[in-house]
């Protein structure tokens, strides 16, 4: 398989009909002038399910660790960001990303299509170790709740095992 490389903040696959692939075969990124535009969590992800080649620069093939170092540099908490994305997508759900709305990832349901359908959720990834400040979590509760969604966080434990905990609003 052909390779995305890393540009700014993601991934850019500039061979089209690898692009194409990605795309409609899993609402893989999103285009961006005629490219695709990965993000590192979907590129990693790419990496390990279907040998996607994660270049440098300068072309050069990245390591799965020298790509993680770079990721980690690039976004505070990808590891935990990986693990939450890894863990849903092998679930079946598609995720992008949701750095608008206060939060990790928008997650659709299974067989929805994005672009057609809306997500279901907006997904905060946490570490189990972290904590969160009372108005940090009522702030992204009411974005979430002011865009018709549900607030979804994913807790990693130190075993790297998920639990999800869903919140929503309810009227008393």
């Amino acid at each position: 398989m052909e390779g995305a490389t890393i540009f700014k903040n993601s991934m850019v696959v500039f061979d089209q009909a690898l692009a194409s692939r990605l795309f409609n075969k899993g609402y893989f990124g999103s285009f961006l002038d005629g490219k695709l535009e990965l993000s590192l969590e979907e590129a990693l992800y790419l990496k390990e399910k279907k040998g996607l080649k994660l270049l440098n620069e300068r072309g050069r093939i990245l390591s799965t660790q020298s790509f993680m170092r770079i990721a980690e540099r690039i976004q505070k908490r990808f590891s935990i960001r990986y693990r939450v994305f890894k863990d849903m997508r092998d679930g079946g759900y598609i995720l992008k990303t949701a750095f608008k709305y206060g939060g990790d990832f928008r997650v659709y349901n299974k067989g929805d299509t994005p672009g057609k359908a809306h997500a279901m959720w907006i997904l905060y990834a946490a570490d189990e170790h972290e904590s969160m400040r009372f108005l940090s979590f009522a702030a992204m509760s009411r974005v979430v709740h002011s865009v018709k969604k549900k607030l979804l966080i994913g807790i990693v434990d130190d075993e790297g095992s998920v639990t999800y905990y869903e919140m929503r609003w309810m009227k008393l």
